[in-house]
């Protein structure tokens, strides 16, 4: 039975992958926890980093998804996880920009000559509508000039158009049919954007129609305004655009891809991708057919207000000289989910994660209530019969200590926990049973963690489950380095 709404249910609550608000406190405390750590490594801008970090969160979440403060915290992480860091841009940026506006704007959008949010209820996203750059704000409007020519081949349109105020209208509008259509989904990915751009810029692949920036743009959409030619396109680019920064965030706090090398044939298209691109297309079409199957089903009302939706199903062409251009294939939504779900599960081992299996299953598991046939289609071997079943390894001797400094942010209304190790700037987040155990790691050995997990979780547990359950959460403690074995107490 077909069921979009069950769809979309299923897209929107996964506590790790679709639920917006859970993503959005577990990226909260990431960076409040980056920011501690900086403040620490940058004596220069401590007093700022650490005022940032205090901050509430309605304030902090502008600041931190402003493209220019997202950009400089990403690069100041990546810094300090390659041992290179020397001073935070991020701090550089705040002291220029500090104190916050009062109004609630990051620092990028207190630049545009008229404020404009298109989407005030739902979250932060405001529009490019011209860039004005007193002295006193000149590196981080020059900054934001930088980030956004690099998002444009070279030659090109370097900066968004200004848009006018019935550009501004007609992108609220495209939001408002995105929200009637999926009242679940819409907002979720409205979320995650701030900056949204209009361009004709060229992009790798051509002539932009839209991109979302990633880590080089943050939190930001651009697109060209073709794309606001009527408000069933402006909806599809926005859930487009959405999902796949909505997906940026949710991989700041778990892994789906382990090798980042390996690459998978794209038959629509001439080049290779690697996994992690085949999962972020994977989750956008799931989005997308279950947009499709809801406005086929548009309410007579909705169709009165935005005009009918579009009589085929709008996807971009195959590459000329592609295999799927030559033959004709690839060139629905269907055709494409079910190709990247299945070299996605059919992927060697090492290449995605069981997390990442995980991802996939849950796609096809939301797209099955709009194309129950998605599953059939998607050709998976059976796994191979065990030859036999190890034992269980023996007990290590010795005693299981935390390892210690650790920065450390309880999230108890999601069972995690986030762990910052300042060496490299390393997070690692851990589920309810593997922050138990990490809380148990006090000079004890495995006898006395298992008992005293055992006594921790709700309802009865036996010993031999007990021992496992903690066995497992200490090799991942031990692999992640939050934990150490020694001889002795």
């Amino acid at each position: 039975m077909v069921s979009p709404r069950t769809a979309e249910d299923v897209l929107a609550r996964d506590g790790l992958f679709g639920d917006s608000t859970a993503i959005q406190a577990r990226n909260l405390a990431r960076y409040r926890l980056g920011l501690s750590l900086l403040g620490t490594r940058d004596p220069r801008h401590a007093d700022v980093l650490h005022a940032l970090s205090l901050e509430p969160d309605d304030r902090l979440l502008p600041a931190l998804a402003d493209p220019v403060l997202r950009n400089a915290f990403e690069d100041d992480v990546a810094c300090l996880e390659n041992g290179v860091f020397a001073a935070s841009a991020l701090g550089g940026h705040l002291a220029e920009g500090w104190p916050l506006p009062a109004d609630g704007a990051g620092p990028c959008e207190s630049l545009m000559l008229t404020r404009a949010r298109p989407w005030p209820e739902i979250g932060v996203g405001w529009v490019w509508t011209g860039l004005r750059a007193p002295a006193s704000r000149q590196a981080i409007a020059e900054r934001l000039r930088e980030l956004c020519r690099n998002s444009f081949e070279p030659g090109s349109q370097s900066e968004p158009f200004d848009a006018t105020p019935e550009m501004v209208e007609a992108l609220r509008q495209g939001g408002e049919l995105l929200t009637s259509l999926l009242p679940q989904i819409g907002p979720s990915v409205l979320r995650h954007a701030s900056l949204v751009g209009f361009s004709d810029g060229e992009s790798a692949d051509g002539p932009l129609q839209s991109l979302s920036g990633g880590d080089p743009l943050p939190s930001s959409i651009l697109m060209s305004p073709g794309r606001l030619r009527d408000p069933w396109t402006t909806a599809e680019t926005l859930l487009h655009e959405g999902a796949h920064l909505k997906l940026f965030d949710v991989l700041r706090s778990c892994a789906l891809v382990e090798d980042g090398t390996a690459k998978v044939p794209i038959p629509w298209r001439q080049s290779s991708w690697s996994f992690i691109r085949v999962l972020v297309a994977l989750h956008f079409y799931a989005h997308m057919l279950v947009f499709q199957t809801v406005a086929r089903e548009a309410a007579p009302e909705l169709v009165a207000r935005f005009g009918p939706p579009p009589a085929d199903e709008v996807v971009d062409e195959p590459t000329p000289g592609s295999p799927a251009a030559a033959l004709g294939s690839h060139g629905t939504v269907l055709e494409r989910l079910t190709y990247l779900a299945e070299q996605a599960l059919c992927a060697d081992h090492g290449q995605v994660t069981p997390e990442g299996r995980r991802f996939v299953h849950w796609l096809l598991d939301a797209v099955e209530h709009c194309e129950p046939r998605v599953r059939s289609l998607v050709r998976v071997p059976g796994p191979a019969a065990a030859a036999g079943r190890a034992g269980e390894p023996p007990s290590p001797d010795g005693v299981f200590v935390r390892n210690e400094p650790a920065l450390v942010r309880e999230l108890p209304a999601l069972r995690q926990l986030v762990v910052l190790m300042p060496d490299r700037a390393r997070y690692h987040w851990l589920d309810a049973h593997t922050w138990a155990v990490y809380a148990l790691c006090e000079g004890v050995p495995l006898t006395s963690i298992a008992e005293g997990y055992r006594r921790t979780v709700q309802g009865p547990l036996g010993e031999d489950a007990a021992r496992r359950t903690t066995r497992r959460s200490l090799d991942l403690l031990l692999a992640a380095g939050l934990v150490s074995r020694v001889d002795g107490p």
